[in-house]
């Protein structure tokens, strides 16, 4: 009798290692996606600075209100496709793999997110590093410094939702097919066009867990703190400094914080981890059981697919 493993054979340190490596090897054979995400990321942040160079005139109040909503909605929507476009393949086969006991779901994930967050935090300082100084924000190294950390831990939330979503869904077709309407959700609880005070008691809670919301807030209020904009008196309508311009945009940023968006933003990251974790846990390949063979009482042989039933005509050549 051959007794079949209901575990691993190897540690969880040993299965770390082994997938850890198997997890680089793959992400480092994917050099064509990652060329073509790397000239995304080159591409449009050289675009944006073609279009916009900011200065201290009214006119700049609004152009940074709108670069800065871009940016929250670019650097949400490449990670998150990413994401969709290759885990739910991967998933099926790490299902397999699992129904074979070769290794547990734990260490299998911590290496996947190893193998993959430095090449998203690679991607979005290269981003930031090329439109902080082509459109001319505050030449601030503390302020640069919040505008890395933002839009790094932004991008790596994406990606985490991402995950999520496609350990939910039953297959790839499925992943894709949520990806528009969760787009246009955290886009429309940006904090901009829906706010909190206009929704009902059941709803306000949703622009929080609007990943695009987080990360507009947090690059308005880190450009916005601290400028000073030239006042024309033949105009009805000046703002003086960033900090009126940001109480006359939205309420939420009367309380808001860098710190405080980056807790929000660590917050889905860790959220969205372990939800999908345990919806791996939860995903295992179902077999169908193999009954035992059925015997005729009168003869006390098995019953094949050739043997004949009793009551049944046979036909003898």
């Amino acid at each position: 009798v051959v007794m079949e493993q209901s575990r691993p054979v190897a540690s969880v340190m040993e299965q770390f290692a082994l997938l850890l490596g198997r997890s680089w090897r793959q992400v480092s054979r994917n050099r064509v996606a990652n060329g073509i995400r790397l000239a995304q990321q080159v591409g449009v942040a050289t675009v944006y600075g073609a279009i916009y160079s900011f200065t201290d005139s009214q006119s700049s109040i609004q152009d940074r209100l709108g670069l800065l909503q871009m940016v929250a909605i670019g650097s949400f929507v490449q990670p998150l496709a990413a994401a969709i476009r290759t885990f739910p393949k991967e998933k099926s086969i790490v299902s397999s793999d699992r129904s074979k006991h070769l290794y547990n779901v734990f260490p299998y994930f911590l290496s996947k997110v190893a193998t993959e967050l430095p090449v998203t935090l690679a991607l979005s300082c290269v981003f930031s590093g090329i439109l902080y100084p082509s459109v001319r924000l505050q030449p601030d190294w503390t302020k640069f410094k919040n505008f890395l950390s933002v839009s790094a831990l932004h991008s790596m939330a994406s990606q985490s939702l991402g995950l999520l979503m496609s350990s939910v869904a039953s297959s790839s077709d499925a992943a894709i097919a949520m990806m528009p309407p969760v787009i246009v959700a955290c886009n429309l609880f940006n904090g901009f066009v829906v706010t909190e005070e206009s929704l009902s008691f059941p709803f306000n809670w949703l622009p929080r867990l609007s990943v695009i919301r987080w990360a507009w807030e947090g690059l308005m209020v880190n450009e916005f703190q601290g400028l000073k904009f030239v006042t024309d008196d033949t105009k009805r309508i000046c703002v003086a400094t960033g900090q009126e311009a940001l109480a006359r945009i939205s309420s939420i940023f009367e309380k808001s914080t860098i710190k405080g968006v980056l807790l929000a933003q660590g917050g889905i990251l860790a959220a969205c981890y372990w939800h999908t974790y345990f919806a791996l846990c939860r995903t295992n390949l179902r077999f169908a059981t193999m009954d035992a063979p059925s015997f005729i009482e009168d003869e006390g042989t098995p019953r094949g697919n050739n043997s004949p039933v009793p009551g049944q005509a046979t036909v003898t050549k």
